[in-house]
């Protein structure tokens, strides 16, 4: 490299700090390449390049950068952040662990550094040391909505709900506008039965990251919960779980005078159609404005109009799904009949963000409960063949799988099978829901915490919205020894038994 071109280098960089300020990350990005080109280990030129690369959605490149920028200084606070932060976001946790640490080190006063830090730690399963972090960013600035936010959820996942509350509280007052602190806040009071302030807070739900379905873009205002003569469009969100649950609420409406259209996702029309009257049902996905309506609302925003209370729920129809029973009987002959119990099992969920935490392995969960007096009949979505044929060949436990009904595409005749059943154990997953919408006596695992959903709360001795579930939880994170126990316990003492 010459000498000009080296005494080049600091003025890129400034140009491409000043390019990078304004949001002209590409321009950025094309300067500091220019300086690795000429000097590949130019730390700010790494380092900038590798916030860039994160910024831009590449974290892998960004982390290749930052791991380049650290062999030639260790000592960089915000280097070690901005590593952690790009390595938690690629879901390398325990590594980022590392990088969280060293940055709230090398400057104990940065705030954010102790958030990040306890968020990795609260990831990890490691509590008490996620909850000293926030409280430590709160030391350095007591008004860091992100902190009280990040503590409420510590102490949901502890089950201290008014706590939790009360931590959400701090964060609306410190930012009122912090959706994240909302949506939390709502959750805890719905599963403490405090519909009304639930309900107030439930659209917040729309500015979280994890949506399954994108809200409806229309120019018709939305339904307001009174009886007209104005065509009604409600929407299914999330889903089909949600659109199952949300639907409990159909029934209600029966009566009302208007025109009610329902999208739904389109495996559930035949087994609505065939439930509930006084509805037309379309698929979801030919939604438009276009369509005969003058006003519409989410599925989701259904409650605030009919579930304001816990009398409510008293007085909700259920069974509110019918399965077809001429479908569910034949079912029914297709199922090795003896004397035996028919049992049918589900044991996974494949929910993106908490899909693991609600899973458990078909051995695991079928190794205890295996008796003579059950026979197991497969309720599973997707492809289970690997793991039955483990389990026969190792236990000599069988899950029967029945070939004529598709669990994933074909829900009107899971609905049919789940019916064959005599009773369901299940994990939270569109098993559980259906079977719960059937009226089916059901048995639901559930984890500690994490991926425990807001609905599933238990208020005076059932769940509100299916009163035929009974819910097995675990004592602590990611163990379903006692859980499981306890479902056994419970089948031995069960008059159907």
């Amino acid at each position: 490299m010459t000498t000009s071109m080296f005494s080049q280098i600091p003025a890129l960089i400034d140009h491409a700090v000043q390019h990078f300020q304004r949001g002209d990350l590409p321009q950025a990005a094309e300067l500091l390449r220019q300086v690795l080109g000429a000097q590949p280990r130019n730390f700010d030129a790494l380092h900038i390049l590798g916030v860039i690369r994160a910024l831009q959605g590449n974290p892998a490149e960004a982390i290749e950068l930052f791991k380049k920028a650290l062999s030639v200084n260790k000592r960089n606070s915000l280097l070690h952040f901005n590593l952690a932060k790009a390595l938690s976001e690629s879901g390398l946790e325990i590594e980022a662990l590392l990088h969280h640490r060293k940055a709230t080190q090398l400057a104990p006063g940065h705030a954010e550094a102790w958030l990040n830090y306890g968020k990795s730690l609260f990831n990890l399963e490691k509590l008490e040391e996620a909850f000293a972090a926030f409280n430590k960013a709160l030391e350095i600035n007591p008004l860091y909505a992100q902190a009280h936010n990040n503590k409420g959820l510590i102490l949901a996942e502890l089950g201290q709900i008014e706590a939790a509350i009360a931590c959400f509280n701090q964060a609306i007052t410190a930012q009122p506008a912090l959706p994240d602190a909302h949506w939390n806040q709502a959750l805890q009071h719905l599963k403490l039965g405090n519909y009304a302030a639930g309900w107030a807070q439930f659209d917040y739900r729309w500015q979280m990251d994890e949506q399954d379905t994108p809200k409806l873009a229309s120019s018709k205002p939305l339904w307001t919960g009174e009886r007209s003569s104005q065509p009604l469009l409600i929407w299914g969100e999330q889903g089909i779980g949600d659109q199952v649950l949300y639907g409990s609420i159909l029934p209600d409406m029966v009566t009302f005078p208007q025109k009610k259209l329902v999208a739904l996702d389109k495996r559930l029309i035949p087994l609505f159609k065939r439930s509930i009257p006084g509805f037309e049902f379309m698929d979801l996905n030919e939604v438009s404005d276009t369509l005969d309506f003058a006003q519409h609302l989410p599925m989701g925003s259904l409650p605030r109009y009919f579930r304001k209370s816990r009398e409510d729920f008293k007085s909700a129809q259920t069974p509110f799904l019918l399965a077809d029973p001429t479908r569910s009987a034949a079912l029914r002959q297709k199922i090795h009949l003896t004397s035996k119990l028919v049992c049918g099992v589900s044991w996974w969920s494949n929910r993106k963000s908490t899909g693991k935490n609600k899973s458990i392995r078909l051995e695991e969960l079928l190794a205890p409960l295996a008796s003579d007096k059950l026979h197991f009949v497969n309720l599973q979505y997707g492809d289970t063949a690997a793991e039955r044929n483990a389990l026969r060949a190792q236990h000599g436990i069988t899950v029967q799988n029945v070939d004529e009904v598709d669990n994933f595409n074909d829900i009107d005749g899971l609905a049919a099978l789940i019916q064959a059943c005599d009773v369901v154990i299940t994990t939270s997953n569109t098993t559980a829901h259906l079977a719960g919408a059937l009226g089916k006596e059901t048995l639901l695992l559930l984890p500690f915490s994490k991926g425990k959903l807001w609905y599933w709360a238990e208020l005076e001795g059932h769940n509100p919205w299916y009163p035929s579930i009974r819910m097995f939880a675990q004592e602590q994170p990611g163990q379903w020894q006692v859980p499981l126990e306890r479902i056994k316990k419970h089948i031995e003492n069960s008059a159907w038994n």
